[in-house]
């Protein structure tokens, strides 16, 4: 008899059992990949997403374009361009090296100006087969990461080059500053550079003064790359919401800017003079028409100047302004009540002895009881050590202070700053400042002294920048901004009559206007020598004046350094300022006043 517990019998009976732990196994399997899944699927599902796409996308941090800078009157100054660099990526070419250079070929003749410009048909042939060559031979390396192929390609064409869609070609792009008036105002604009970080920046001028507000707002770009790091071609995405930097408008109009730079550099061939400045402002507002200083650099190309250019000569050189400073001795003898115009010098009849040292005028002629009007037109240095004598040295300072002499301007222009006011006042000291050596001044802060006088003893601030818009369309209009009351408008008005008739009656009344009434002052002043005392033959010659006298439209400075064909003023600087005066008239629409007309 057969056992029912027979190893057959044992087998089938255990049978089910494995049944169910086998099927038990697998789906205990399956339950743990699904709940692997529902983890990573939902519950960290972002975080794979984040870390797949941080695979192929690439975040760059740029600035927005910079804001342009125009003259009042709507011409653009500096602008901005992007230049455009093809590159190819030889390990991403879907088509030959020659297929690719064949199909490109036409874009790239668009924009190399060689081939543009030629009419010569061989030698267009010849520039054609060196390109596609050019080309061939850099996309068919090998081991490396990029290749250049055209630099400087213009907007159109990078569209149509999209427009192809052909992997394994990318443009570089840099931002650039854009000078459509060439190098018009260089030393008001500044130009733009880089910084440590390789980033633009503004240098002197307002593109110094006001680098943050031309400046664009940082911005997140998001595109699209290979594992090492290359963007693909027509994929980037741009993440960013306006970010431009503000738009500047400055004061100066572009006709009177080009104006003066013409009649600078006429005026330095002429004279022979080594540099030279040109400033037109207006009094009532402190507005600076236009400003010119030669030699200058050219804002696209500054890397080829000498550094020492990039300075605004008119708002950092110090210089011995000589006789048109005195203007600014009689404005306080008449103010503090010591001396009127009629008042006579009672000490002019010859040199003044102070200490060891012996004074003379300009040109060693003497006029015993010259009235202080006469010595205005004579330019009598003597007369001006009287005026000085009688104020004192601490009147007499703080009438300089007020004058702003040392003083910095406050204008939005890179290198503003204080400058050196004497310390000593001696009697020899007291004595050669009063006609203007032995003391120091910028260019603009005899500009905003002399406007003080134009304008009825009220100095008003320089001002540069007309007006400033914000990416948003927010325009923000700059003011004019008194400084102070420096005089008494009745002072101011007899020392303007003084220097209209030291105008028509002085030294350089023979270049006076036939139609028009100035205002003005010459002055010829020494230049200090290194090694102490002063250059031998070698001067700055220098003219400034107003017009017309009751309502002035305008104040200007011309300033000649070491001019060869005189040393003097009335015949260099004067003539000239003049000049320009005539043209100034007819712009500015300043008609000829009837008393002129009639000479």
């Amino acid at each position: 008899m057969v056992s029912k517990y027979t190893r057959s019998h044992l087998t089938t009976a255990k049978t089910p059992l494995r049944n169910k732990l086998f099927l038990a196994g697998i789906y205990l399997g399956l339950l743990t990949i699904l709940l692997r899944l529902f983890y990573w699927q939902i519950i960290e599902g972002s975080w794979l997403k984040s870390a797949a796409l941080s695979q192929y996308e690439r975040v760059q941090v740029t600035k927005g374009q910079r804001g342009q800078i125009y003259t009042q009157d709507g011409h653009l100054l500096v602008g901005n361009a992007t230049k455009y660099h093809l590159v190819g990526y030889p390990y991403l070419l879907e088509k030959t090296p020659a297929e690719i250079s064949q199909t490109i070929l036409p874009l790239l003749l668009n924009d190399l100006a060689e081939y543009q410009e030629s009419t010569d048909e061989a030698e267009k042939k010849e520039l054609q087969t060196k390109l596609k060559e050019k080309i061939e031979q850099q996309l068919s390396k090998d081991r490396v990461k990029w290749v250049s192929l055209f630099p400087n390609l213009s907007e159109d064409t990078k569209k149509s080059f999209l427009a192809l869609d052909l992997a394994g070609l990318d443009f570089e792009t840099t931002a650039v500053r854009l000078y459509p008036e060439a190098s018009l105002a260089a030393h008001l604009t500044g130009f733009v550079g880089k910084d440590e970080q390789g980033q633009p920046l503004g240098y002197f001028g307002v593109e110094g003064a006001l680098n943050k507000e031309l400046s664009g707002k940082k911005r997140k770009i998001t595109f699209s790359a290979d594992a090492l790091g290359f963007s693909f071609f027509g994929l980037n995405s741009i993440n960013f919401a306006s970010t431009a930097g503000r738009n500047v408008t400055l004061t100066i109009r572009r006709d009177l800017q080009t104006l003066v730079e013409s009649a600078l550099k006429n005026g330095l061939e002429k004279y022979g003079a080594t540099a030279g400045e040109i400033i037109v402002v207006k009094p009532q507002t402190g507005e600076i028409l236009a400003l010119a200083a030669e030699p200058k650099f050219n804002q696209s190309t500054y890397h080829e100047f000498e550094e020492y250019l990039y300075k605004n000569p008119a708002l950092t050189n110090l210089f011995e302004p000589g006789s048109i400073f005195k203007t600014l001795t009689v404005s306080a003898g008449i103010d503090a009540g010591v001396i009127n115009p009629e008042t006579q010098c009672p000490r002019c009849d010859g040199p003044r002895q102070i200490n060891q040292y012996s004074i003379r005028t300009w040109n060693e002629e003497y006029h015993p009881q010259i009235n202080m009007a006469d010595a205005l037109a004579k330019s009598d240095n003597i007369a001006m050590i009287f005026v000085a004598e009688e104020m004192g040295p601490d009147i007499f300072k703080k009438y300089l202070n007020n004058f702003g002499i040392g003083e910095k301007l406050e204008i939005d222009l890179y290198g503003d700053a204080n400058t050196p006011f004497p310390e000593k006042w001696g009697p020899v000291e007291l004595a050669t400042r009063s006609f203007g050596q032995g003391i120091t001044a910028t260019s603009l802060q005899i500009v905003r002294a002399v406007s003080a006088i134009a304008n009825q003893g009220t100095m008003m601030q320089p001002q540069i920048i007309k007006k400033v818009l914000d990416p948003d369309g927010e325009e923000i209009v700059v003011q004019p901004k008194k400084v102070r009351q420096v005089i008494s408008p009745e002072t101011a008005r007899k020392v303007t009559e003084m220097m209209v008739y030291a105008a028509k009656s002085g030294e350089a009344q023979w270049t006076y206007s036939k139609t028009h009434s100035v205002a003005g002052k010459t002055g010829t002043s020494q230049i200090p020598a290194k090694e102490g005392g002063y250059k031998q033959d070698a001067t700055i010659a220098s003219f400034i004046g107003f017009a017309p006298p009751e309502n002035p439209q305008f104040l200007m400075l011309v300033k000649l350094i070491e001019p060869q064909s005189s040393p003097w003023a009335a015949e260099t600087a004067a003539p000239l300022w003049y000049k320009i005066a005539e043209k100034l008239f007819l712009s500015l629409n300043i008609p000829p006043d009837q008393q002129q007309s009639e000479l």
